[in-house]
Parts: structure tokens; C-alpha cells; sequence
């Protein structure tokens, strides 16, 4: 395949250490758009490949809520419809498997949806994040990630977002795929996946979901389990009596 053949690849920010800047009060901030991260990457040109920049968010990536990455995916899912080949999102990574594992329930295109970050902010001593975004855009370019859900490119490193885990707080190294490893390998520039499908499972990303509680735990057949707080005491001996479908009782409150 020609470079030229590459098509186009849509950048969405969402904000997080990769576009973050001093502030005047202090501290560091995200402040830089999709326009900026991209600037700051060498060697783009040589690619020959379309790039559109749209700056979504600016926030850290603990401070996005269920409707910013609702949004995200109706963005996301609006690039592919309009001819985007690759859609890369640039995002803090506290919370990037999250927004990756959301991403490929609710994105069912073959398009590679690539998501990458930063370890270090753009004002420190060696960022990594123009390297990251570099092979974040060349895996959204490749015709071997097409058809593998979403995927969360760091340190030159391919995972797939059902498996990724941030697995250190500050080493550019933090990313790790527990029990199956990395997809592939951005080796100078070249993305050399190795491919494993995706499970086909995909949802719509419906506005009701923006309701959802954090730390709510539904049940099977869709009902949700409570267990009275006056019962559950630590003298009272627990048991796992018949539960049928459509009840409110859980299985494992105190009996």
C-alpha cells in the first residue's frame, strides 16, 4: 500500500497530561488542544496522510464523566461514518482503559480507534507524549488494525482495550496486558501487530447511560441487589438461599 493510499486520520483531545501546561497560579493544567499535540510531533509530514484536529475535552482523565465519553463516541463513530480511516484520541491515562474498553463496546466500525497519552506533560525533560500520539497515528494508518476493536498505543506498545491495565504511576513503561501481552510493537515507525479479533461484542452508547451510578452492582436479569444495612451485621450468619429472576434479594445477603 502507497502512503498516499493512508486516507485520513481524525485527532480528538480529551485533555490529561499529554496537553497539559504551567498555569498562571501554579502547577500544570491540561490547556493544549488537538492542534498543539500535533504540531509538536516530527516527522507527520512525511506521511502523507490527511489529519483533522477537534478538541473535545480538557479536563484530567478522572474528572470525564459518562456524558464527555458518550460524546466521545457518538465523535468517534461520526469520523468513521464521514470517511475518517483511523481515529486516534488523545487522553490523561488514570482513566484510558476505562474510555478504551467503552470505545470498543460502542464502536463497532473496522476502523482502528487508537487511544494514547502521556507519562510526562510537555514542559518536562524527555515528554513522550509526541512519540506516543507519532505511533499512535501510524497504527491508525495500518491496514493490520483494522478489525481489532479499540486499541491504547503507549511506549510503542499495542493493546488491546479489553485486556490493558495501568500498571505504574510514573514509569512511561506503565501499560501492561496481565496474562496476554501487547497485540504488537511500533518498531521504528512501523506497527508489526500480530492481530487477534475482537469478541464482536458491541452496545450502543445510549444518553441513559450519563445516569449511571459509579460502584452500583447489577445483578443478573437485569434486577439490582441490596441487602438492608440492619441486617447485614457481623453476627448475622450468611447464606445463599433460591434466588429467583425478577426478585431484589441477592443470593448472598444475610439470611
Amino acid at each position: 500500500m502507497s502512503i498516499s493510499a493512508r486516507g485520513r486520520v481524525a485527532v480528538i483531545s480529551m485533555g490529561g497530561t499529554i496537553a497539559m501546561a504551567p498555569s498562571a497560579s501554579g502547577g500544570i493544567v491540561p490547556s493544549l488542544g488537538a492542534d498543539d499535540l500535533v504540531a509538536a510531533v516530527p516527522r507527520l509530514a512525511e506521511l502523507d496522510v490527511k489529519i483533522t484536529t477537534e478538541s473535545l475535552r480538557s479536563l484530567p482523565s478522572p474528572s470525564l464523566g459518562f456524558a464527555d465519553l458518550v460524546a466521545l463516541s457518538a465523535r468517534v463513530n461520526e469520523e468513521i461514518a464521514t470517511g475518517a480511516t483511523g481515529v486516534v484520541i488523545t487522553h490523561g491515562t488514570d482513566t484510558i482503559e476505562e474510555t478504551a474498553f467503552l470505545l470498543d463496546l460502542t464502536v463497532p466500525a473496522d476502523a482502528p480507534v487508537v487511544v494514547t497519552g502521556a507519562m510526562r506533560h510537555p514542559n518536562s525533560a524527555g515528554p513522550d507524549g509526541p512519540a506516543n500520539l507519532y505511533a499512535a497515528i501510524r497504527v491508525a494508518t495500518s491496514p493490520s488494525a483494522r478489525g481489532l476493536g479499540t486499541l491504547v498505543v503507549m511506549s510503542d506498545e499495542i493493546h488491546g482495550a479489553r485486556f490493558v491495565r495501568k500498571n505504574h504511576t510514573s514509569s512511561t513503561g506503565a501499560f501492561v496486558s496481565p496474562g496476554f501481552g501487547p497485540l504488537g510493537l511500533v518498531v521504528e515507525g512501523d506497527p508489526r501487530i500480530r492481530g487477534v479479533a475482537r469478541t464482536g461484542l458491541t452496545l450502543p452508547a445510549d444518553p441513559s447511560v450519563t445516569g449511571v451510578r459509579v460502584g452500583s452492582s447489577p445483578w443478573p436479569w437485569g434486577t439490582t441487589a441490596r441487602c438492608s444495612s440492619a441486617r447485614a451485621t457481623s453476627s448475622t450468619a450468611w447464606s445463599s438461599p433460591a434466588w429467583a429472576p425478577g426478585t431484589s434479594r441477592s443470593p448472598w445477603c444475610p439470611s
